[in-house]
């Protein structure tokens, strides 16, 4: 088994280490490095209190420290560092009454919420308490201890266990998706903001669809609209630009019972929508109460003008996804006879091309095609000419 950290993580757990202290990188990115996956950040807990966390670094931030957790920083980034702790008597379903600094990562485990985010590694050996690493290879979300005690602790864990699964198309482990049916009422105990936050990132991630039934079979929006709705037939959300407000719009004007007239107002006071975001959302939904189904060039043009090219994208994605708008006018109002630029293309080829070398070439190729065959610039379409690229 090879856990490669980067240097200046491992160089970070050395200065724990020269002090005679432990320190371990713990939860997502040693889950994600074992899948494969590019961590985003790395967090990192230790047996040293936070006095001496302190002690340890010139420039740290410790508004966190009655909860044991110090921001320091080191070599040109901050960092999370959490000392071993124990938690109980949750006050709000969200924060511990009380909270015990430990000399043990035994007892730390114990507070995580899936044994696939309890793993531990010290840049030289893997802690797994919990047999997450067991779990990772069969694609299981469990919960750690008492399950239902977990969520009733903290119900927030109900939308990251949803999360998780609509990044890595994992299956929950029975009891788990029991506990999660059995407390889901206790996410009407989260605010607005957390509950925005958490469905913005699992309708973002390439899995969503099934994470979204579950949360629609449990009455998920039910329950955070206190209305009963309804929803049928969900699939076409896959072919909708990956934007959470875009989604969710669509979700509830075309797949549900939902009064439409209602619409706008749900949407302002449940969610944290931006102001262009929560625009985008009104100027599609008079499109489709005045049934401007077949905007001509002057209306799409109109579009491009009051609001910009992404925008106007979005929404003809959109009708061209319920009413077979034809979305290649969009693409000769916007490049006219004009070359098409790399900005236009709706990938990015370094995203996909080992040999960095390449990727000016496979630019070339896409640009190409794609001044030629608008329709071609999705990005399924894009990976698999990229993959099938005569280029050498």
């Amino acid at each position: 088994m090879n856990i490669f950290l980067p240097n200046t993580i491992k160089r970070l757990i050395n200065i724990f280490n020269k002090n005679n202290f432990k320190c371990f990188v713990v939860g997502g990115a040693i889950r994600d490095i074992l899948l494969n996956i590019s961590p985003k950040e790395f967090d990192l807990c230790t047996n040293a209190h936070t006095k001496d966390i302190k002690h340890m670094f010139e420039k740290f931030i410790d508004r966190g420290e009655a909860h044991g957790c110090i921001k320091v920083y080191f070599e040109n980034n901050w960092y999370e560092i959490t000392s071993f702790r124990f938690e109980n008597s949750y006050k709000d379903f969200r924060h511990p009454e009380f909270i015990t600094l430990l000399s043990s990562h035994e007892f730390d485990s114990i507070r995580r919420d899936f044994t696939i985010n309890s793993l531990y590694f010290d840049g030289k050996d893997l802690v797994d308490m919990f047999n997450g690493k067991y779990d990772l290879e069969n694609k299981l979300i469990r919960l750690i201890g008492d399950k239902n005690l977990k969520l009733r602790e903290d119900p927030l864990r109900i939308l990251r266990g949803l999360k998780l699964k609509s990044k890595l198309n994992f299956n929950f482990e029975f009891e788990t998706l029991l506990s999660i049916k059995n407390n889901f009422h206790l996410i009407t105990k989260l605010t607005k903001f957390r509950i925005h936050d958490e469905l913005s990132e699992i309708f973002s991630n390439k899995h969503f669809l099934p994470s979204l039934k579950i949360f629609i079979s449990l009455n998920g929006f039910s329950l955070i609209l206190n209305r009963e709705i309804k929803f049928l037939n969900i699939d076409k959300l896959l072919k909708i630009p990956n934007k959470f407000h875009l989604k969710l719009f669509c979700l509830l004007y075309f797949h549900s019972n939902l009064n439409k007239e209602i619409l706008i107002k749900i949407l302002n006071e449940h969610f944290n929508f931006k102001k262009l975001e929560m625009d985008e959302i009104k100027i599609l939904f008079s499109i489709l109460k005045h049934n401007i189904l077949n905007p001509n060039s002057i209306f799409i043009k109109e579009l491009i003008l009051k609001f910009n090219y992404e925008t106007t994208f979005n929404i003809c994605s959109i009708l061209n996804t319920y009413f077979n708008f034809k979305i290649d006018k969009f693409f000769k109002i916007k490049w006219g006879n004009s070359p098409i630029k790399i900005s236009h293309l709706n990938i990015r080829a370094y995203d996909f091309v080992s040999n960095k070398k390449k990727v000016n070439k496979y630019n070339s190729y896409l640009i190409t095609l794609c001044h030629k065959y608008p329709k071609l610039n999705n990005q399924k379409s894009l990976k698999h000419l990229i993959k099938n690229a005569p280029i050498k």
